[in-house]
């Protein structure tokens, strides 16, 4: 079953068709960005999206008014972002969202297995999860989702390695900067070989 990236992200958000590009096609544990924009004729209560193991991280590319993100039927955090902020959504807790503010951003999927490859690969303690304040605004996030912009509009086909690795640079960055550390067993998955042969 697909988890919450590419057209099927952009139906919980009422849109037919988003663009989106596989950065790193992994057994499992895919790695995916999409681009998710909605007008002010798109506003209001989204779909909730159904709970699975992985993270969205949002790096919004342009301002927001007001956003309200709902978890299990609640309002949990109601502000605005600017440009370059970012937030992480545990998809675990039944989120969905409430656009009082037209949207353009970046959702980033990462299942938790992709998180345990990284850190595995790295020789690191495993993290529990990964989080951070909604609208931290992180440089590196903004420089890399610029590549990966760059990468969505040019011939997909042609940038399946560079993809790759960058897929790999912002996992990495994610789990560094924003990983909660917890004890875990550092087992060898065929994952974790391939990130490895990658480096």
């Amino acid at each position: 079953m697909q988890g919450a990236y590419g057209d099927l992200l952009g139906r919980y958000f009422e849109l037919p068709s988003v663009p989106a590009l596989v950065m790193l096609p992994a057994p499992k544990t895919p790695f995916v960005a999409t681009r998710i924009t909605c007008l002010p004729d798109q506003l209001g209560m989204k779909q909730e999206i159904p709970p699975e193991d992985a993270f969205v991280v949002t790096l919004h590319l342009v301002g927001v008014g007001h956003h309200e993100l709902w978890v299990r039927g609640r309002p949990s955090v109601v502000r605005g972002y600017v440009p370059g902020a970012i937030s992480i959504v545990d998809l675990r807790d039944e989120v969905a969202s409430y656009l009082g503010s037209p949207l353009d951003a970046l959702h980033f999927y990462v299942p938790r297995a992709l998180v345990d490859a990284v850190t595995d690969a790295a020789g690191l303690a495993r993290v529990s999860g990964i989080a951070c304040p909604p609208g931290l605004v992180d440089p590196v996030m903004g420089s890399l989702g610029a590549a990966v912009l760059a990468l969505l509009d040019g011939p997909r086909r042609a940038s399946s390695a560079a993809s790759e690795h960058l897929a790999i640079a912002i996992c990495a960055h994610l789990v560094h900067r924003f990983g909660n550390t917890a004890k875990a067993d550092a087992a060898t998955s065929p994952t974790v070989r391939r990130l490895r042969r990658m480096h």
